[in-house]
């Protein structure tokens, strides 16, 4: 069996396009109706809430998982002789490094004003060519490389996708609670990294069959 799912990473160009417009309008609709007080509302929550998620949303940074993905590539490689499982880390490594490039530049080009900019100078919205950190705010780093890794892996493993997905929104809404993103700025994220995994699942090089293909 081939390295892709059978339902929605298998989906038609026009399937794609349908929810490259959903995704576009609930991201539209996030930042003129619910960034901003969704925003203000997560600073009343309770300290003990915003601190369980400051550990949470240590998951999404993109370090831990390109260099997993590069050890148990190597390892496969050259200490168990295994091409497949090597295939297989690269394409969790491809994925999330891919798509981080993607969001890096969007970043960049966009220039997004994050929420502590609003609640010390209120700047909201968009700054094109932006610099700085507190002007790339969207999409979401982490958001990207949480739901890069999740969707690679939800293919390879479809067994634990449920696993997979819940880690991911879990750690995007942490994005949000920590202050560090918004709401549209998350979504953003999150479809950069579906849209580069459901490209690289394409890719003739990682077809190949999944660990738990019998599951």
């Amino acid at each position: 069996m081939e390295l892709k799912s059978l339902t929605f990473y298998d989906a038609s160009g026009k399937d794609l396009l349908l929810f490259s417009l959903l995704v576009g309008a609930a991201v539209a609709a996030a930042y003129f109706n619910i960034d901003l007080p969704l925003a203000q509302a997560v600073k009343e929550l309770p300290f003990q809430m915003v601190e369980f998620f400051q550990y949470v949303t240590v998951l999404g940074e993109a370090t831990w998982s390109l260099i997993a993905a590069a050890l148990l590539g190597l390892a496969a490689r050259f200490l168990w002789r295994r091409d497949d499982w090597m295939r297989r880390s690269l394409f969790i490594f491809a994925a999330v490094a891919s798509s981080g490039i993607v969001t890096d530049l969007i970043k960049w080009l966009a220039g997004r004003w994050r929420p502590k900019a609003y609640f010390t100078d209120q700047f909201y919205g968009f700054d094109l060519f932006g610099w700085g950190y507190e002007q790339t705010s969207f999409p979401s780093g982490h958001a990207t490389t949480i739901w890069a890794c999740g969707a690679a892996l939800a293919i390879l493993f479809p067994r634990w996708r449920l696993l997979w997905y819940v880690l991911a929104i879990l750690v995007s809404m942490s994005r949000v609670i920590v202050g560090a993103h918004y709401l549209s700025d998350v979504l953003a994220g999150a479809y950069v990294a579906v849209m580069t995994v459901l490209v690289l699942v394409r890719l003739r090089y990682f077809r190949l069959g999944r660990p738990d293909a019998g599951a």
